[in-house]
């Protein structure tokens, strides 16, 4: 599974990854949007209905909600448009996996950590630096991120334990995956 990441809309969403991943905000007026981190007033941000049009059908979503407060309506909004397994929602947030898995126990959910711990979620997404053989231990399927290193993903590609990829380097990922 290579999945594009930082907010790989628009640019990753014909590049052949399995998944694009988008970082998940609301506005004050209630308007979903794409935002890594806090959201400044004034600025102009990309609606999710945007993504939904253009990527439903063509590329999996990967939704990083980095708030709590409304999972089960964003994903009733989701999936209105998108196919229930091409959709992976992460996020850091136990309580907002809980309420997803309430509403939609089919939808797949990975918690993003730094480190491995027991989880609901169907996955642990997790940061490259703490990847070890320790954490491959537990048994949870992982999805690594962000790996844009070409060793790296060699390596990960050839073990076979690693489930998911994120990279900013979907191109490179794609390739070595492939084996070009």
């Amino acid at each position: 599974m290579i999945v594009s990441a930082h907010n790989g809309y628009p640019h990753w969403l014909n590049s052949g990854a399995d998944f694009i991943e988008v970082d998940i905000r609301r506005t004050s007026q209630e308007v979903i949007v794409l935002a890594h981190d806090a959201l400044q007033p004034n600025r102009k941000y990309v609606e999710l209905d945007e993504v939904l049009a253009a990527a439903c059908g063509k590329i999996g979503l990967q939704l990083d909600l980095k708030e709590e407060g409304y999972e089960v309506a964003l994903l009733n909004r989701v999936l209105e448009k998108c196919d229930p397994d091409k959709l992976v929602v992460t996020t850091d947030k136990a309580d907002s996996l809980r309420k997803i898995k309430a509403a939609y126990p089919s939808v797949k959910t990975g918690w993003t950590r730094r480190h491995v711990e027991p989880t609901d979620a169907d996955f642990i997404a997790l940061d490259q630096a703490y990847f070890t053989e320790h954490a491959l231990s537990f048994g949870v399927p992982i999805w690594l991120w962000t790996v844009d290193d070409a060793r790296l993903m060699d390596r990960i590609f050839k073990d076979g334990r690693v489930v998911g990829l994120i990279t900013n380097r979907p191109d490179r990922a794609l390739r070595l995956r492939s084996g070009i």
